[in-house]
């Protein structure tokens, strides 16, 4: 008994050292309920909120807006390019949010909510493709033709039929962008400008520039106040999903006439929206003083940035070390947490860090491991394995379902045949879940080379990512400078896209 709960007591360890432990503290020791009402007092904090509220609140619709079309055409038709789309669509979500930021900044150099709010649609647009477009696949095309049939318009088809099936889909879409705008951090502090303040970049300032950790506390305790009241209210909306479980064919473009072009144009112009600033890193970091030139890649590596402090091939091999600790701490708890016959308690419990913001964490580890045994928060490992607490979370939804759905009577003829557990294993289970683990191994990667919120909290001179990098470069003086920054984003989108490259 002991043996067989090892791997869930194992999770939960690391989990309460490194992220109950620290929220507990900084809520228990820094909160208080007189700082949380004079922060509702107070009218500037006030406005922050109010700014953080209605800027996700805009972002969602308008995410919905290039989302929903976008998957339409990807799962209901089929046409020439429809997978490259749909690729192309979700790499921003891949990327770091400075990267995002930096892209949106290439195409429009003005900061301010515009920016803002295009490189949250950029960045979570993936979201609704990915967690609607299995639902909206599944809507059976023979109910939308009979309501066709009877003479019913293209809107009330679309109000009758699909939106009740794939309701629940988009209301889950919707609350997951909202949670990802409201606490959004690097897209505010790369676009946002000295004015443009959230609740996200002011606990940064509370807790970092002026010191005050108690306002810096009670602002998290709003934000993650909000955070909770929107899954809830998800929650409360989801819908029975029953309806067809064979998924139909997607639909060739040509095979009505009434809808011609329309999915493909749909598509093309959905992932023009999301996929140009991405474009637009590699063309910038290209272009120097009116002129196709390679200064800013020179100027990461000649000394250039020596006289601001930044080591570009120190960052590199930071960035690639974290993401290596990253994926051996996340992949190995995800593989031992999950179970294949069903999803535990213990799995469902990983959830937890996405209720709460990186920069919240970061907050908790500098107030919580600042004494004696425990004096570690100026330790490099403190990084990666916040990091992993991030990325913890999806490894597990990639391997669970995957282990899962294993056909069980392999393991019981390997059983039969007299094989130990561990032989099954080695021998049946983990080739078959291979590919999972490898793109377990990718997001925890890409996790960590894009992580900026808890990193900008912990990083020191001798431990400064790409991301914090990035941020450094676009926020200083001269163009050179910049167009380093540019060419340091184009080199993580290379990185990204390698760790989430596999042999087939």
């Amino acid at each position: 008994m002991i043996r067989r709960h090892a791997p869930g007591a194992l999770l939960l360890t690391y989990l309460a050292v490194f992220f109950v432990l620290p929220v507990a503290v900084l809520l228990v020791q820094h909160t208080s309920a007189g700082a949380v009402i004079d922060v509702m007092r107070d009218d500037s904090m006030r406005r922050v909120a109010w700014f953080t509220l209605w800027q996700a609140v805009a972002s969602t619709v308008l995410t919905l807006a290039v989302g929903l079309p976008v998957t339409w055409a990807l799962s209901r038709h089929t046409f020439r390019g429809a997978r490259l789309m749909n690729g192309l669509v979700t790499v921003p979500f891949l990327m770091p949010g400075v990267v995002v930021a930096t892209g949106v900044l290439a195409v429009m150099p003005q900061r301010g909510i515009a920016a803002i709010l295009w490189a949250h649609v950029v960045f979570n647009t993936a979201v609704v493709l990915r967690v609607v477009s299995p639902r909206w696949a599944m809507v059976d095309r023979e109910m939308i033709e009979a309501a066709e049939s009877l003479g019913a318009p293209p809107w009330r088809v679309f109000t009758q039929v699909t939106w009740p099936a794939i309701r629940a889909a988009v209301t889950n879409a919707a609350t997951l962008v909202f949670v990802f705008c409201f606490s959004s951090f690097a897209v505010i502090a790369v676009l946002g400008g000295v004015s443009t303040r959230t609740l996200e970049t002011e606990v940064f300032t509370q807790a970092v520039r002026l010191g005050s950790i108690r306002t810096a506390t009670a602002l998290t305790v709003l934000q993650t106040a909000v955070v909770v009241i929107a899954l809830l209210l998800s929650r409360g909306n989801r819908t029975d999903e029953s309806a067809t479980t064979n998924p139909p064919e997607p639909m060739h473009q040509s095979h009505r006439a009434r809808l011609r072009n329309a999915p493909f144009i749909t598509a093309l112009t959905g992932t023009a929206i999301v996929f140009a600033p991405i474009v637009a890193v590699v063309i910038r970091s290209l272009r120097y003083d009116g002129a196709w030139t390679l200064a800013g890649f020179r100027a990461l590596f000649d000394g250039t940035l020596d006289s601001i402090g930044i080591d570009i091939a120190e960052c590199i091999a930071t960035s690639a070390r974290f993401a290596l600790v990253t994926i051996v701490i996340a992949v190995p708890l995800a593989l031992l947490t999950t179970r294949r016959d069903r999803a535990t308690r213990t799995e469902q419990l990983t959830l937890a860090p996405l209720l709460v913001s990186a920069v919240t964490l970061g907050l908790g580890i500098i107030v919580t491991f600042d004494v004696t045994p425990i004096n570690w928060r100026s330790s490099t490992f403190m990084i990666p394995a916040i990091h992993a607490v991030i990325a913890l979370p999806l490894a597990v939804r990639i391997i669970g379902p995957a282990r899962r759905a294993i056909d069980p009577a392999l393991y019981e003829s390997a059983e039969d045949l007299g094989a130990s557990r561990f032989t099954v294993r080695r021998t049946v289970e983990l080739p078959l879940l291979r590919p999972a683990l490898a793109r377990a191994a990718g997001i925890s990667a890409a996790v960590s080379l894009g992580e900026f919120g808890a990193t900008s909290f912990l990083t020191r001179s001798d431990s400064m990512t790409i991301p914090i990098a990035i941020s450094q470069l676009m926020g200083r003086p001269g163009p050179l400078l910049q167009q380093a920054g540019f060419a340091l984003a184009t080199l993580v989108v290379l990185l990204i896209s390698a760790a989430h490259t596999r042999p087939n």
